[in-house]
């Protein structure tokens, strides 16, 4: 029998220790970044830091900055999930076109306002803050109406991350699950990883690595191997096949 909708938002789902306190911390960035660098324009700056934090972490981690320190990610997880619907993400938000499509006007839109703003360093932190609060606006947007963290299925730098990342730490899904459907409603961006039974492993971009279904499989089906441990898996799931 499907939860009424209302009991499945309520829902509180067992997360993996530290990551809670991790987001509390790492979304007050956002405000400093947004309000206080309207005074101070270098703060704007930081989005750089981050993104050289994301791109290191994202060559031994894959998406782990998405699931764990994204500034923007924790604050539509700890705080607009509160007013948010909860709505299903719309297919369309995962399709690779629309990825696409997006991350061309936003790189786009960064790469012309860089090129005006060049050798002015308060000018390119201001254009750094200002595609921070486009983006802010635009996941609070469809997070009100949909899953909170929707916008994290199309973010341009997690489409980035996702598809230069495609064989590390990766999630993996061992042959004793169930596909009962638990992993998905724990997932923020409403990934099914016992869809990829067969495959043996979620595609990069599709996982946060936040651990939400890891920690809450009944099961313990899932974990997080880089791709060689990828292709044991599918041999352990070839030998249980033939007991």
């Amino acid at each position: 029998m499907t939860e009424p909708k209302e009991i499945q938002q309520k829902r509180k789902f067992k997360e993996i220790p530290g990551r809670e306190q991790t987001q509390w911390l790492m979304l007050l960035f956002l405000p400093l970044v947004v309000v206080g660098g309207y005074f101070y324009p270098l703060l704007g700056l930081l989005v750089v830091g981050f993104i050289i934090f994301f791109l290191f972490l994202n060559a031994k981690r894959g998406r782990q900055y998405c699931g764990w320190f994204c500034p923007m990610g924790s604050f539509q997880e700890r705080v607009l999930t509160h007013f948010s619907l909860h709505l299903d993400i719309l297919p369309v938000f995962k399709a690779t076109w629309f990825r696409w499509l997006l991350f061309a006007a936003m790189m786009g839109l960064l790469g012309s306002r860089l090129f005006m703003a060049w050798g002015d360093a308060e000018a390119v932190g201001s254009v750094f803050r200002m595609m921070w609060i486009l983006s802010t606006g635009l996941a609070i947007g469809i997070g009100i109406f949909f899953k909170p963290r929707t916008w994290c299925a199309v973010c341009p730098m997690a489409t980035m991350q996702g598809v230069t990342s495609p064989n590390t730490h990766l999630l993996t899904v061992a042959p004793s699950c169930k596909e009962c459907g638990l992993c998905k409603k724990a997932c923020p961006i409403q990934t099914y990883p016992g869809a990829y039974k067969e495959a043996g492993q979620v595609p990069s971009i599709e996982c946060m690595r936040c651990s939400n279904c890891v920690v809450n499989c009944p099961k313990k089906s899932l974990s997080f191997q880089d791709r060689p441990a990828v292709r044991a898996v599918r041999a352990s799931r070839d030998q249980f096949r033939a007991i």
